[in-house]
């Protein structure tokens, strides 16, 4: 008798454990739930503004080969490619070269803010090189995001609520932020990157100085 006492002690143990479980459990997939649709919406409108990228750059590459060739620079190296996935913009602006992706959105990921919790946000980047050279088609993802945010030039980060502005940060201004509408996140993002590289310059490279002894 007291044997079966005990069986059904177990049983009532086992319930109150598999109770606190399915609770707990519930709201794992209540949270998880949550990530999901904030994390395809966030691609559903980072795949917008990347297709809104590549429609823009067709009138861009346009007006820039007609204001260079009147003022007689070659324009054979003003030009862009597009990868079948419509996720890889390379742009050629004479001896610039700035890729665009929108690759990396491949789990939910979350952009901090002080006065309000983390939103979850798609991500693209602009890159400083040739994409396809600069990760020599590594297919470890890790490698080619290490190999990204050492060139990377800005990022824009765009948010599942569609009335919520998109975040363009720059690099080599500490990632400053800017905000941007979604409808001129496309537009805006991409000019901005194109003046970013192109008004800018590099410096010619110096050897370093040795002390010789002995030297006048």
């Amino acid at each position: 008798m007291q044997n079966n006492f005990e069986s059904f002690d177990n049983l009532e143990v086992r319930a109150q454990q598999s109770s606190i479980i399915q609770q707990r459990a519930g709201l794992v997939a209540v949270y998880m739930y949550k990530q999901f649709i904030e994390f395809h919406q966030s691609t559903m409108n980072t795949k917008e503004v990347f297709n809104g990228i590549i429609e823009n750059l067709a009138s861009l590459i346009e007006y820039l080969r007609q204001s260079l060739n009147v003022r007689n620079v070659p324009i054979q190296n003003v030009t862009c490619n597009i990868d079948s996935a419509r996720t890889l913009v390379i742009v050629n602006v004479l001896w610039h070269t700035i890729s665009f992706t929108s690759r990396f959105n491949l789990s939910p990921k979350a952009l901090p803010r002080k006065d309000d919790g983390p939103i979850f946000c798609g991500r693209i980047f602009a890159i400083n090189g040739d994409f396809t050279k600069l990760v020599k088609e590594s297919d470890d993802i890790d490698t080619q995001m290490d190999c990204i945010l050492e060139n990377e030039i800005a990022s824009l980060y765009v948010p599942a609520e569609k009335t919520r502005g998109t975040i363009m940060t720059i690099k080599h201004k500490d990632n400053k932020e800017l905000f941007i509408s979604q409808p001129d996140a496309a537009r805006e993002f991409l000019l901005k990157v194109i003046e970013i590289v192109c008004a800018g310059g590099e410096y010619h490279k110096q050897g370093i100085k040795k002390n010789l002894f002995g030297s006048v």
